[in-house]
């Protein structure tokens, strides 16, 4: 997207902004003139019944994201200059029916061509919860939570350069009290599902244990994921990561073509919320399983500190991270909510005969919520990489540093 366009792409979501509370508040006043009597003096009427509740339920769900980045490296780098783009435009339906059935469809609106994000039906009850259809196949805690609620503008960097997203299968969750486990049978996303016999398939596993200790929400959780690739032959795999910021196609880090048969993904994770506090960590590996081949292991982690500096909390809960609601939102006495994230970001790809690089990544981040429905963030990331891919003047030891900023509105 042409960063000439970015004063009226942000001036059209700060008046989408303003306009929804706005608009809310018109339709409750004239539900409330459209109900009062013409009649002078009172009334009497008879009591009215609570009115039942209705067991189909459509909510309509839309979110959009505008990310503009500044990336600098050494001189003559690739990749480095200013970039601005849409980052998300997504939308979709929840529709919830009777007897515990639901379903959820949502669309990406960004790509070329348009993709389905979430599409599947389910049922839940009794503590058991069955979905069939396109969605997150239990991922890490740092994927699993809502791209809205997330500590940074991107996620981890193993989190997408070992591939975790969205794919199409059957899965069961079973929870109780404060903890649960889920698992389920998965196949590739809707958009490249072809021939059924060059599909991936994949099992999927992941449990988790939420303790109350005082006032503090702990989490602790593990994952496990096997994965054939079947059409390896065919078609390679690269393990490779973009400098923090998704708008830019350049990366720095990342393995050569692979030819992989098998995945097995596995890892750890924990998090803690205390008041305004919030802590959270996880480590990955991903072993490739090569024909004939050394099988390399790659390596992911992070560590995340956060505190409002507003009276504010970090939601914690279902195994993952909620949306932040203001304690007193713009408009309404406060000034709505701000963050202070830091974390540490280490990523692995050299295994076993494979070079892709490594990256040490320190980050900070800044987020106002002044609404529910509007975030503003701004994120820093000193990315220090080694055997990077990319040569700059021989050297393939170099550090890149990215300033990035996201306008967020959803509903």
């Amino acid at each position: 997207m042409n960063s000439g366009n970015l004063p009226a792409v942000l001036a059209t979501m700060v008046l989408l902004a303003s306009a929804t509370p706005v608009l809310a508040v018109e339709g409750e006043e004239a539900q409330s003139q459209q109900s009062g009597s013409v009649v002078e003096g009172p009334v009497p009427t008879a009591p009215k019944k609570a009115e039942k509740k209705s067991e189909w339920q459509v909510k309509p769900r839309w979110r959009v994201q505008y990310d503009v980045a500044e990336i600098d490296g050494p001189a003559g780098l690739p990749g480095t200059g200013s970039y601005d783009d849409l980052r998300r435009a997504r939308i979709g339906v929840d529709i919830k029916a009777p007897n515990g059935f639901l379903a959820r469809v949502e669309g990406e609106f960004s790509t070329d061509p348009i993709e389905f994000t979430d599409a599947y039906v389910g049922w839940s009850g009794n503590g058991i919860s069955i979905v069939a259809g396109q969605q997150k196949n239990f991922t890490p805690l740092d994927d699993m939570t809502s791209n809205l609620n997330t500590s940074f503008i991107e996620r981890a960097a193993f989190s997408t350069t070992f591939g975790y997203g969205r794919r199409t299968g059957i899965s069961a969750v079973y929870s109780k009290a404060d903890w649960a486990i889920g698992g389920g049978v998965f196949t590739d996303p809707f958009i490249l599902i072809n021939d059924v016999k060059s599909n991936s398939l994949s099992a999927d596993f992941r449990g988790y244990w939420e303790p109350k200790v005082g006032k503090a929400a702990l989490h602790f959780g593990a994952a496990y994921h096997i994965r054939e690739l079947n059409d390896f032959a065919n078609i390679t795999t690269r393990y490779r990561q973009r400098p923090l910021v998704r708008i830019t196609d350049t990366r720095y880090i990342g393995t050569p073509a692979l030819n992989v048969d098998r995945e097995q993904r596995y890892g750890l994770e924990a998090a803690a919320v205390s008041g305004r506090f919030h802590g959270a960590a996880e480590v990955h590996w991903l072993n490739a399983s090569r024909v004939g081949l050394s099988d390399p292991t790659l390596f992911g982690g992070y560590a995340e500190a956060g505190v409002f500096l507003t009276k504010d909390t970090r939601p914690l809960k279902a195994g993952v991270f909620g949306a932040i609601k203001p304690h007193k939102p713009l408009g309404s006495g406060g000034i709505g909510a701000v963050q202070v994230n830091v974390r540490y970001d280490y990523l692995d790809l050299n295994s076993a005969g494979v070079t892709g690089g490594k990256q040490d990544g320190y980050l900070a981040s800044l987020i106002w919520t002044p609404v529910d429905f509007v975030r503003l963030m701004a994120n820093y990331a000193r990315l220090d990489y080694t055997d990077a891919i990319i040569a700059v003047a021989g050297r393939r030891d170099y550090s890149v540093d990215v300033m990035a900023v996201r306008f967020q509105l959803n509903y």
